[in-house]
Protein backbone atom coordinates (compact mmCIF):
# COMPACT_ATOMS: atom_id res chain seq x y z
CA UNK A 1 0.00 0.00 0.00
CA UNK A 2 2.81 2.38 0.89
CA UNK A 3 4.47 1.86 -2.50
CA UNK A 4 1.19 2.55 -4.30
CA UNK A 5 0.73 5.78 -2.34
CA UNK A 6 4.33 6.76 -3.09
CA UNK A 7 3.85 6.18 -6.81
CA UNK A 8 0.60 8.15 -6.76
CA UNK A 9 2.19 11.06 -4.91
CA UNK A 10 5.12 11.09 -7.35
CA UNK A 11 2.72 11.13 -10.27
CA UNK A 12 0.80 14.09 -8.83
CA UNK A 13 4.07 15.93 -8.15
CA UNK A 14 5.33 15.29 -11.68
CA UNK A 15 2.06 16.60 -13.13
CA UNK A 16 2.26 19.73 -10.96
CA UNK A 17 5.87 20.39 -12.02
CA UNK A 18 5.00 19.89 -15.70
CA UNK A 19 2.08 22.29 -15.37
CA UNK A 20 4.25 24.88 -13.65
CA UNK A 21 6.82 24.65 -16.44
CA UNK A 22 4.31 24.89 -19.29
CA UNK A 23 4.73 27.94 -21.59
CA UNK A 24 2.94 31.02 -20.37
CA UNK A 25 0.24 32.66 -22.46
CA UNK A 26 1.42 35.21 -25.01
CA UNK A 27 0.63 38.78 -24.01
CA UNK A 28 0.44 41.13 -27.03
CA UNK A 29 1.26 44.11 -24.83
CA UNK A 30 4.73 42.64 -24.28
CA UNK A 31 5.77 42.79 -27.94
CA UNK A 32 6.93 45.63 -30.19
CA UNK A 33 6.84 43.49 -33.34
CA UNK A 34 4.18 44.64 -35.81
CA UNK A 35 3.82 41.18 -37.33
CA UNK A 36 2.80 39.67 -33.97
CA UNK A 37 -0.11 42.08 -33.50
CA UNK A 38 -3.63 42.05 -34.92
CA UNK A 39 -4.91 45.09 -36.76
CA UNK A 40 -7.17 45.98 -33.82
CA UNK A 41 -4.19 45.83 -31.46
CA UNK A 42 -2.22 48.11 -33.78
CA UNK A 43 -5.17 50.52 -33.83
CA UNK A 44 -5.17 50.58 -30.02
CA UNK A 45 -1.43 51.28 -30.01
CA UNK A 46 -1.79 54.12 -32.52
CA UNK A 47 -4.61 55.66 -30.48
CA UNK A 48 -2.34 55.52 -27.43
CA UNK A 49 0.53 57.38 -29.07
CA UNK A 50 2.49 54.51 -30.62
CA UNK A 51 2.94 56.43 -33.85
CA UNK A 52 6.66 55.73 -34.38
CA UNK A 53 7.84 52.66 -36.28
CA UNK A 54 11.23 51.27 -37.26
CA UNK A 55 11.61 49.89 -40.79
CA UNK A 56 14.73 47.66 -40.81
CA UNK A 57 16.36 45.87 -43.73
CA UNK A 58 18.46 42.74 -43.37
CA UNK A 59 19.89 40.54 -46.08
CA UNK A 60 20.59 36.98 -47.17
CA UNK A 61 24.18 36.28 -48.16
CA UNK A 62 27.17 34.10 -47.38
CA UNK A 63 29.42 35.08 -44.50
CA UNK A 64 31.80 32.18 -44.38
CA UNK A 65 31.43 28.54 -43.39
CA UNK A 66 30.67 29.51 -39.77
CA UNK A 67 27.96 32.22 -39.89
CA UNK A 68 24.44 31.60 -41.22
CA UNK A 69 23.16 33.23 -44.40
CA UNK A 70 20.42 35.17 -42.62
CA UNK A 71 22.80 36.97 -40.30
CA UNK A 72 21.92 40.49 -41.42
CA UNK A 73 18.20 39.87 -40.89
CA UNK A 74 18.73 38.19 -37.52
CA UNK A 75 20.94 41.01 -36.27
CA UNK A 76 18.88 43.93 -37.58
CA UNK A 77 15.70 42.53 -36.06
CA UNK A 78 17.27 42.06 -32.64
CA UNK A 79 18.82 45.52 -32.81
CA UNK A 80 15.52 47.09 -33.87
CA UNK A 81 13.54 45.40 -31.09
CA UNK A 82 15.97 46.65 -28.47
CA UNK A 83 15.94 50.14 -30.00
CA UNK A 84 12.14 50.23 -29.94
CA UNK A 85 12.03 49.22 -26.29
CA UNK A 86 14.48 51.94 -25.33
CA UNK A 87 12.67 54.59 -27.37
CA UNK A 88 9.24 53.72 -25.98
CA UNK A 89 5.91 53.63 -27.82
CA UNK A 90 7.67 52.42 -30.97
CA UNK A 91 6.91 49.37 -33.11
CA UNK A 92 9.17 47.36 -35.44
CA UNK A 93 8.10 46.43 -38.97
CA UNK A 94 9.12 43.00 -40.33
CA UNK A 95 12.70 43.22 -41.63
CA UNK A 96 13.16 42.89 -45.37
CA UNK A 97 15.49 39.87 -45.80
CA UNK A 98 16.83 40.92 -49.21
CA UNK A 99 19.17 43.81 -50.04
CA UNK A 100 21.46 44.97 -52.88
CA UNK A 101 24.81 43.43 -53.90
CA UNK A 102 24.72 40.30 -51.79
CA UNK A 103 28.19 38.96 -51.04
CA UNK A 104 28.81 35.65 -52.81
CA UNK A 105 26.52 36.59 -55.70
CA UNK A 106 27.84 39.96 -56.79
CA UNK A 107 27.66 40.45 -60.55
CA UNK A 108 27.39 36.75 -61.38
CA UNK A 109 25.02 36.04 -64.27
CA UNK A 110 25.00 32.23 -64.27
CA UNK A 111 26.66 30.81 -61.16
CA UNK A 112 27.25 32.40 -57.76
CA UNK A 113 30.68 32.29 -56.14
CA UNK A 114 28.97 30.97 -53.01
CA UNK A 115 25.43 29.49 -52.94
CA UNK A 116 22.51 30.92 -50.99
CA UNK A 117 22.73 34.66 -51.57
CA UNK A 118 19.61 36.59 -52.62
CA UNK A 119 19.67 40.15 -53.91
CA UNK A 120 17.56 42.74 -55.73
CA UNK A 121 18.57 45.24 -58.40
CA UNK A 122 19.01 48.65 -56.79
CA UNK A 123 16.02 50.18 -58.57
CA UNK A 124 13.74 47.33 -57.48
CA UNK A 125 15.06 47.57 -53.92
CA UNK A 126 14.29 51.28 -53.82
CA UNK A 127 10.75 50.67 -55.07
CA UNK A 128 10.21 48.10 -52.31
CA UNK A 129 11.42 50.63 -49.74
CA UNK A 130 9.04 53.25 -51.15
CA UNK A 131 6.14 50.79 -51.01
CA UNK A 132 6.89 49.79 -47.42
CA UNK A 133 7.11 53.40 -46.26
CA UNK A 134 3.96 54.32 -48.13
CA UNK A 135 2.07 51.42 -46.52
CA UNK A 136 3.14 52.40 -43.01
CA UNK A 137 2.19 56.03 -43.60
CA UNK A 138 -1.26 54.99 -44.82
CA UNK A 139 -1.63 52.85 -41.69
CA UNK A 140 -1.32 55.92 -39.51
CA UNK A 141 2.31 55.99 -38.38
CA UNK A 142 3.67 59.53 -38.06
CA UNK A 143 7.41 58.91 -37.67
CA UNK A 144 9.00 56.23 -39.86
CA UNK A 145 12.68 55.37 -39.40
CA UNK A 146 14.49 53.53 -42.18
CA UNK A 147 17.81 51.72 -41.72
CA UNK A 148 19.64 48.56 -42.71
CA UNK A 149 22.33 46.14 -41.58
CA UNK A 150 23.77 45.53 -45.07
CA UNK A 151 26.02 47.98 -46.92
CA UNK A 152 24.30 47.40 -50.25
CA UNK A 153 21.18 49.55 -50.45
CA UNK A 154 22.12 52.28 -47.97
CA UNK A 155 21.93 54.99 -50.64
CA UNK A 156 18.60 53.66 -51.94
CA UNK A 157 17.19 53.67 -48.40
CA UNK A 158 18.22 57.28 -47.99
CA UNK A 159 16.70 58.27 -51.33
CA UNK A 160 13.45 56.48 -50.53
CA UNK A 161 13.23 58.10 -47.08
CA UNK A 162 13.87 61.56 -48.53
CA UNK A 163 11.29 61.13 -51.29
CA UNK A 164 8.62 59.80 -48.95
CA UNK A 165 9.34 62.55 -46.43
CA UNK A 166 8.63 65.16 -49.11
CA UNK A 167 5.46 63.35 -50.13
CA UNK A 168 4.04 62.80 -46.64
CA UNK A 169 5.34 65.70 -44.54
CA UNK A 170 2.47 68.03 -45.61
CA UNK A 171 0.16 65.45 -44.02
CA UNK A 172 2.10 65.35 -40.77
CA UNK A 173 4.14 62.21 -41.49
CA UNK A 174 7.93 62.33 -41.34
CA UNK A 175 10.35 59.75 -42.75
CA UNK A 176 14.00 59.51 -41.69
CA UNK A 177 17.06 57.60 -42.86
CA UNK A 178 18.99 56.48 -39.77
CA UNK A 179 22.45 56.39 -41.33
CA UNK A 180 24.33 56.20 -38.04
CA UNK A 181 22.95 52.69 -37.50
CA UNK A 182 25.26 51.42 -40.24
CA UNK A 183 27.88 54.07 -41.02
CA UNK A 184 28.81 55.36 -37.57
CA UNK A 185 28.51 51.90 -36.09
CA UNK A 186 31.13 50.42 -38.40
CA UNK A 187 33.57 53.20 -37.50
CA UNK A 188 32.85 52.79 -33.79
CA UNK A 189 33.10 49.00 -33.86
CA UNK A 190 36.43 49.08 -35.68
CA UNK A 191 37.71 51.60 -33.12
CA UNK A 192 36.55 49.29 -30.30
CA UNK A 193 38.41 46.39 -31.91
CA UNK A 194 41.51 48.51 -32.40
CA UNK A 195 41.50 49.67 -28.79
CA UNK A 196 41.04 46.11 -27.53
CA UNK A 197 43.85 44.83 -29.78
CA UNK A 198 41.48 42.62 -31.76
CA UNK A 199 41.43 42.04 -35.54
CA UNK A 200 39.75 44.90 -37.40
CA UNK A 201 36.33 43.73 -38.58
CA UNK A 202 35.75 42.37 -42.05
CA UNK A 203 32.92 40.52 -43.75
CA UNK A 204 31.85 37.53 -41.66
CA UNK A 205 34.54 38.27 -39.11
CA UNK A 206 34.71 39.79 -35.62
CA UNK A 207 31.63 42.01 -35.63
CA UNK A 208 29.06 39.65 -37.12
CA UNK A 209 30.36 36.49 -35.49
CA UNK A 210 30.56 38.03 -32.02
CA UNK A 211 27.11 39.63 -32.23
CA UNK A 212 25.46 36.41 -33.34
CA UNK A 213 27.26 34.45 -30.64
CA UNK A 214 25.62 36.83 -28.16
CA UNK A 215 22.21 36.60 -29.84
CA UNK A 216 21.86 32.90 -30.59
CA UNK A 217 19.35 31.11 -28.32
CA UNK A 218 21.02 27.73 -28.77
CA UNK A 219 24.74 27.12 -29.17
CA UNK A 220 25.64 26.61 -32.81
CA UNK A 221 22.34 27.95 -34.20
CA UNK A 222 23.67 31.16 -35.78
CA UNK A 223 27.42 30.54 -35.51
CA UNK A 224 28.90 27.10 -36.07
CA UNK A 225 31.73 26.01 -33.76
CA UNK A 226 34.07 26.09 -36.77
CA UNK A 227 34.46 29.87 -36.23
CA UNK A 228 37.24 29.03 -33.77
CA UNK A 229 39.40 27.69 -36.60
CA UNK A 230 38.17 29.79 -39.55
CA UNK A 231 40.50 32.43 -40.96
CA UNK A 232 39.50 34.59 -43.90
CA UNK A 233 41.08 36.74 -46.55
CA UNK A 234 43.13 39.58 -44.96
CA UNK A 235 41.36 42.93 -44.79
CA UNK A 236 44.34 44.57 -46.46
CA UNK A 237 45.05 46.90 -43.54
CA UNK A 238 47.23 46.69 -40.49
CA UNK A 239 45.65 48.17 -37.36
CA UNK A 240 48.00 51.13 -37.71
CA UNK A 241 46.95 51.75 -41.33
CA UNK A 242 43.29 51.53 -40.35
CA UNK A 243 43.81 54.00 -37.48
CA UNK A 244 45.63 56.49 -39.74
CA UNK A 245 42.88 56.30 -42.36
CA UNK A 246 40.19 56.63 -39.71
CA UNK A 247 41.84 59.69 -38.16
CA UNK A 248 42.09 61.29 -41.59
CA UNK A 249 38.37 60.70 -42.20
CA UNK A 250 37.58 62.25 -38.84
CA UNK A 251 39.51 65.36 -39.95
CA UNK A 252 37.35 65.57 -43.05
CA UNK A 253 39.94 64.18 -45.42
CA UNK A 254 39.08 61.36 -47.81
CA UNK A 255 42.12 59.15 -48.35
CA UNK A 256 41.84 55.87 -50.20
CA UNK A 257 40.81 53.29 -47.62
CA UNK A 258 43.47 50.70 -47.08
CA UNK A 259 46.39 53.06 -47.58
CA UNK A 260 48.22 50.83 -50.05
CA UNK A 261 47.72 47.66 -48.08
CA UNK A 262 44.95 46.30 -50.26
CA UNK A 263 45.46 43.03 -52.09
CA UNK A 264 44.95 44.57 -55.53
CA UNK A 265 47.93 46.87 -54.94
CA UNK A 266 50.25 44.13 -53.70
CA UNK A 267 51.36 41.64 -56.38
CA UNK A 268 53.08 39.57 -53.69
CA UNK A 269 49.94 39.07 -51.61
CA UNK A 270 49.13 35.42 -50.79
CA UNK A 271 46.38 33.66 -52.76
CA UNK A 272 42.86 34.75 -51.88
CA UNK A 273 41.07 32.56 -49.34
CA UNK A 274 37.74 32.03 -51.09
CA UNK A 275 35.67 31.04 -48.06
CA UNK A 276 33.45 34.13 -47.77
CA UNK A 277 35.31 35.69 -44.84
CA UNK A 278 37.35 38.87 -44.91
CA UNK A 279 39.23 39.25 -41.65
CA UNK A 280 39.58 36.95 -38.67
CA UNK A 281 36.57 35.72 -36.63
CA UNK A 282 38.55 33.38 -34.39
CA UNK A 283 38.83 35.66 -31.31
CA UNK A 284 35.04 36.32 -31.32
CA UNK A 285 33.19 35.92 -28.02
CA UNK A 286 29.71 36.51 -26.63
CA UNK A 287 31.10 39.22 -24.36
CA UNK A 288 32.52 41.14 -27.33
CA UNK A 289 29.21 40.66 -29.13
CA UNK A 290 27.31 42.18 -26.22
CA UNK A 291 29.51 45.29 -26.38
CA UNK A 292 29.13 45.62 -30.15
CA UNK A 293 25.34 45.23 -29.96
CA UNK A 294 25.30 48.04 -27.41
CA UNK A 295 27.28 50.28 -29.77
CA UNK A 296 24.87 49.56 -32.63
CA UNK A 297 21.70 50.07 -30.59
CA UNK A 298 22.98 53.27 -28.99
CA UNK A 299 23.91 54.79 -32.35
CA UNK A 300 20.46 54.08 -33.74
CA UNK A 301 18.60 55.31 -30.65
CA UNK A 302 20.70 58.48 -30.33
CA UNK A 303 20.16 59.53 -33.93
CA UNK A 304 16.43 58.83 -33.75
CA UNK A 305 16.13 60.91 -30.58
CA UNK A 306 18.00 63.70 -32.32
CA UNK A 307 15.62 63.55 -35.29
CA UNK A 308 12.59 63.67 -33.01
CA UNK A 309 14.00 66.58 -30.99
CA UNK A 310 14.73 68.53 -34.15
CA UNK A 311 11.24 67.87 -35.52
CA UNK A 312 9.51 68.85 -32.30
CA UNK A 313 11.67 71.94 -31.99
CA UNK A 314 10.81 72.96 -35.53
CA UNK A 315 7.11 72.33 -34.99
CA UNK A 316 7.21 74.39 -31.79
CA UNK A 317 8.71 77.37 -33.63
CA UNK A 318 6.11 77.31 -36.39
Amino acid sequence: MRSILTIGAASVLATAVAFAQSPRTFNPSDTVELELLTHTEVTDRLNNGWTSILLPTGGTEERGPQDVLGGHTIMVKRHAIEMAKRLGKTLVAPPLPVAVNATGLGNATEKAAQPGAIQMPSDVFKQVQLAEINSLAMSGFKDIFVFGDHGGGQEEMKQAADEMDKKWSPKGVRVYYVGDFYNKTHEDVDLYLYEHKLPIAGHGAMMETSEMLWMQPVEGMYVRPSYKTTAGDPTGQTPEQWKAARDARMRGETPQRGGGGRRGQDPNAPPRINNGVTGDPRPSTKEIGKDLVEITVNNGVNQIKKFLAERRGASTQQ
